[in-house]
């Protein structure tokens, strides 16, 4: 019999929400909003996630909100098919292991935006299927981009290993975005990864292609890690990148992708991440060992 219990709750002045938890862990998603989970944690510990208060509890109105939490969009970055609101209510169905949120199609993209949730039984990890199904009329090039706004004063560990001496060619990449500069002092790069180091100062963003097929945030002795699959025969959005950086004075927004397809009427296009909670992390700095934050 599962250890899993599945429960509905109010939560933050959320009306509709669901809670999942396996005894180690817990998760909630609303169903008032969304596809948006907007806790994560230990049972005895503190949401992972940054929840904007001035939108907590709240429905939005006709135009795109932050609210804080895991997200899921619709890669390239474009405005306005990007930041189409998810204000309205989702539909949600409780399995035996989590539950399925399902959002109504995007009017102005016909994309329709899901995310499955199955929650290990007997160890502090959750899976996320996230899945975007073109509803619409013609085909369209997306990837799927699964985003976690998380609290502000962790670092974010991103790998980016030595590649293979004998090779000829580029093996690695690591892009950044117009507004960021390449010496800022959040920015270390140190042994075989990136550190972002979540703290005040101008808008800052950079990918990487993850080949490693992991990225994490580190805050107050505990490390969030999100793994997941990079296929290196596969092109992906923003110059290669499965895994982006994005922060503010106020958030850090940890971020993978899956590679580009070209999604024709009726096709879905998924991407799968594990997440993981491990206490006991120090915070890393220059010598830190990111090997010690891969789960096994």
């Amino acid at each position: 019999m599962s250890g899993i219990e599945i429960e509905r709750v109010t939560y933050e002045g959320w009306e509709e929400c669901i809670r999942i938890t396996n005894g180690q862990i817990e998760l909630v998603a609303t169903t008032d909003i969304g596809p948006r989970i907007v806790d994560f944690r230990q049972t005895d510990g503190e949401n992972v996630f940054f929840l904007d208060e001035s939108a907590t509890g709240t429905t939005g109105d006709d135009g795109w909100e932050l609210y804080g939490g895991h997200r899921l969009w619709h890669s390239p970055e474009s405005d306005p098919r990007t930041y189409q609101p998810d204000n309205e209510p989702i539909a949600a169905e409780v399995t035996e292991r989590g539950c399925r949120l399902v959002q109504p199609v995007e009017a102005e993209t016909g994309i329709r935006k899901a995310i499955e949730i199955e929650m290990a039984e007997d160890e502090p990890a959750v899976e996320l299927t996230h899945e975007l199904t073109n509803e619409g009329a013609w085909s369209v090039e997306l990837a799927p981009w699964a985003i976690s706004v998380c609290k502000p004063g962790g670092t974010a560990v991103v790998p980016f290993p030595d590649g293979d001496p004998d090779e000829l060619l580029p093996d690695r990449s690591l892009v950044f975005w117009p507004s960021t500069d390449i010496g800022d002092e959040r920015l270390s790069y140190v042994d075989d990864h990136v550190l972002v180091e979540q703290a005040d100062g101008p808008e800052l963003k950079i990918g990487a292609n993850g080949r490693e097929g992991w990225t994490a945030y580190v805050n107050d002795g505990q490390a969030f890690i999100k793994t997941f699959e990079h296929d290196s025969g596969k092109t992906y959005p923003d110059r290669g990148a499965s895994i982006e950086v994005f922060m503010l004075d106020f958030m850090l927004e940890l971020e993978t992708l899956g590679p580009l397809v070209e999604l024709d009427p009726g096709e879905t296009a998924s991407h799968t991440e594990r997440w993981h909670l491990v206490d006991g992390v120090t915070q890393p700095e220059e010598g830190a060992d990111a090997a010690a934050l891969t789960p096994e």
